[in-house]
């Protein structure tokens, strides 16, 4: 006598519209919740209290006003103002103090600071 298990119980299929549902929203969520800007570490050192500042004065006065850098006191583009850094930087300059004012961002200053570090060899200082 043959006794068939499986008679009784029929097998259903397995939705997978649920399953489709979830890869979907968490494919959305890791998404949505990342990003793809690239984070950098800009070192900044500050120095003692009390301390005095070093009595030399700096070869670059820069300033950073959104699109408008300004070197010595001549308004420079920002594609330029590279260039008339390393210009300065051949011709004997070895430190540039950046001056920080009230319109900038710190993302403006962020980027203007690995920018020099990056394309020069300027002992960078920032002031406020």
């Amino acid at each position: 006598m043959r006794i068939d298990a499986g008679a009784g119980a029929r097998r259903r299929p397995i939705s997978v519209t649920s399953l489709i549902d979830v890869i979907f929203l968490l494919l959305l969520f890791f998404m949505l919740s990342s990003t793809f800007t690239k984070f950098a570490e800009v070192e900044i050192v500050g120095g003692r209290a009390g301390a005095r500042a070093p009595g030399v004065a700096p070869g670059i006065l820069l300033r950073v006003n959104r699109d408008v850098w300004t070197i010595n006191g001549l308004p420079v583009g920002a594609e330029g103002a590279v260039a008339e850094l390393k210009r300065l930087e051949q011709a004997g300059a070895v430190s540039a103090v950046l001056l920080v004012r009230g319109d900038m961002t710190s993302q403006a200053l962020v980027s203007a600071v690995e920018r020099i570090r990056r394309e020069t060899n300027l002992t960078l200082q920032v002031a406020r």
